[in-house]
């Protein structure tokens, strides 16, 4: 709604603005945030800063507009549910946190975006104005210039900092979707894992890269490439302000899911016996820091990094200082990790396909060591 038109300027005035300039907008909510992006020429900089300032204080939020983008919003909504690999996520979540909103789906549910009225939305953005802002630049700038830039257009906003109740994550449960449509089941596999500012959280990226972060890893290697029985197979980890997640995805034939779960528990076994080698940590650390200097080649990467950073610790690091912690880790680090993160008996599941809950729950038992 921001986008659809402020006290001075309409939707199509605001993307001419921008398109005008030769630069482009993009944002998007998270669990945690509103984030707007823009990447432009340094010339236009007090332009754009002005038109990002008009946007977050002077957006109408317009009845008409408002019922327009719920339209837009109903539809992305059934497209996410329409799409399995999507969707299955959002299940996982609402079984992680099923009492708290960390669970609920961004972009809403039909029955809660039909509800959503003008007035409310206008006062709800208000409160959001309350929270803090962080501004970010990445590029060719003037720091000085920024700065009085933002003290001049935000500085009389009065901060208030809510209050948040730290979210409980639920173990050991299952929730599943029966679609007999479709032949592949989409599994997530889920433990909760590390806060954005805890210490480990290097480590946490580094046993997750040697777990199933690349094409090197156990989970890669043990259910693609030496058996043949997933197409898609990954790990991941979730970082938020005071919570965190640690889990895997995979999709498979129906007919696979047996020989997925015994091959599942294979995996498992030996890296709850042996551990993971020096040599696996040490591939995973050079992944990771190769990656990480890769993706500091966009200076819209550097931007979301500091932005994310300033979020979560009030601080920002070097590259250096990333990279040198990094390398610093080592494997004894990593396996100590193992036994609480990397636990099948703790692992809450969410699965979409042509399978029962009670077939999802034999595949949770069968893996677990």
């Amino acid at each position: 709604m921001l986008f659809k038109g402020t006290s001075q300027k309409s939707s199509l005035d605001i993307v001419r603005l921008i398109e005008g300039l030769g630069g482009s907008f993009d944002a998007y909510t998270t669990k945690e945030n509103l984030i707007i992006v823009t990447k432009f020429l340094s010339e236009h900089f007090v332009r754009v800063f002005n038109l990002i300032s008009e946007l977050l204080l002077e957006s109408q939020i317009a009845e008409k507009e408002l019922s327009k983008e719920k339209s837009v919003i109903l539809e992305e909504i059934k497209s996410n549910i329409e799409d399995p690999g999507d969707y299955v996520f959002d299940l996982f979540f609402k079984a992680l946190f099923s009492n708290h909103s960390m669970g609920l789906p961004i972009t809403g549910t039909r029955e809660s975006v039909e509800k959503i009225a003008t007035q409310n939305t206008r006062r709800h953005y208000q409160e959001l104005l309350k929270q803090e802002i962080v501004i970010a630049v990445s590029g060719n700038f003037d720091y000085e210039n920024v700065s009085r830039l933002a003290r001049e257009k935000f500085e009389h906003l009065k901060l208030c900092h809510g209050e948040r109740i730290r979210p409980e994550a639920h173990c050991n449960e299952v929730i599943v979707q029966r679609r007999n449509e479709i032949s592949q089941v989409h599994c997530v596999f889920g433990i909760p894992g590390v806060e954005y500012k805890s210490p480990l959280r290097y480590q946490f990226s580094i046993l997750n890269a040697a777990f199933g972060g690349g094409m090197s890893s156990r989970l890669f290697q043990g259910l693609r490439e030496k058996e043949g029985l997933v197409y898609n197979v990954q790990s991941f980890i979730d970082l938020y302000s005071d919570c965190g997640i640690s889990g895997f995805y995979f999709v498979c034939d129906k007919n696979n899911l047996g020989n997925v779960a015994k091959q599942l528990k294979n995996i498992f076994s030996d890296i709850c016996k042996n551990g993971f080698t020096m040599e696996e940590i040490e591939l995973a650390k050079t992944y990771l820091t190769g990656n990480l200097l890769l993706s500091f080649e966009s200076s819209t990467n550097r931007m979301l990094r500091l932005g994310r950073e300033m979020c979560n610790l009030k601080k920002t690091y070097s590259i250096d200082d990333i990279i040198e912690s990094i390398r610093a880790i080592n494997d004894k680090q990593i396996n100590k990790l193992i036994s609480k993160y990397l636990n099948p008996k703790n692992y809450t599941v969410a699965a979409i396909g042509p399978a029962t809950r009670e077939e999802i729950e034999e595949t949770l038992r069968s893996i677990q060591v």
